[in-house]
């Protein structure tokens, strides 16, 4: 069994391809839209649902069956073909160009897979079963996205506000990773929750201030 390694990819203006007829055609074009990839399907069907987005021109569609020079210039591929062959075909064309690659439900023509995501505002959760039960998986990300409500996502855009002025008061990377931490373990969360959000601010800014004060006396 493949050990991964777990990373967050940045893909705005990359160009990926995504190839086939399957389910998770929609699903995969969908997601790599939203994060502001250059998007092209290539598959001799077309999937209506996603007619609104093409007509939108937000992706490209080359109307044919895969072909080897289509991975040139892609910096990542995704394999959704009801013909095994074809998930074949790409993985040797992706692993010769250097292309990140991932077939569905073809773990052995994957350099990478995808995990089960629950998205609040900036937070991601990413729960994977390393291929074995992407079912258990899902289940995971399912129970963490009813215990997190939106105050999660607040408390991130608080956070990351402050986190910012922080690396210029404090040049430190120690002090500054100490303060960021009580700022995270802090009462703002609860404040959130109960729709206080000028209360979380004025205890994160406090808190801000009173640790870094307290380092400079010492």
């Amino acid at each position: 069994m493949s050990r991964y390694y777990p990373v967050l990819l940045k893909l705005e203006g990359k160009r990926c391809v995504v190839i086939g007829e399957r389910y998770a055609v929609e699903e995969r074009i969908r997601g790599l839209l939203d994060v502001g990839a250059a998007v092209t399907l290539i598959s001799p069907e077309w999937r209506p649902a996603l007619k609104p987005l093409f007509d939108a021109g937000a992706f490209t569609w080359i109307r044919r069956e895969y072909q080897s020079g289509d991975l040139d210039g892609c910096f990542l591929v995704v394999t959704a073909a009801r013909d095994p062959e074809v998930s074949r075909r790409v993985f040797r064309d992706a692993e010769s160009r250097g292309v990140l690659a991932s077939a569905v439900d073809d773990e052995p023509q994957s350099r990478f897979i995808y995990p089960a995501i629950h998205r609040q505002g900036d937070l991601i959760v990413a729960v994977s079963s390393s291929g074995r039960s992407p079912a258990l998986a899902s289940r995971l990300r399912d129970r963490f996205a009813r215990e997190t409500g939106p105050e999660y996502a607040r408390l991130l855009e608080l956070l990351g506000e402050m986190r910012s002025g922080l690396r210029e008061r404090v040049p430190d990377f120690d002090e500054r990773k100490r303060i960021c931490y009580e700022l995270a373990d802090s009462a703002a969360l609860d404040l959130l929750r109960r729709g206080d959000e000028r209360g979380a601010r004025a205890l994160l800014e406090s808190i801000a201030r009173r640790t870094h004060h307290a380092r400079q006396v010492s």
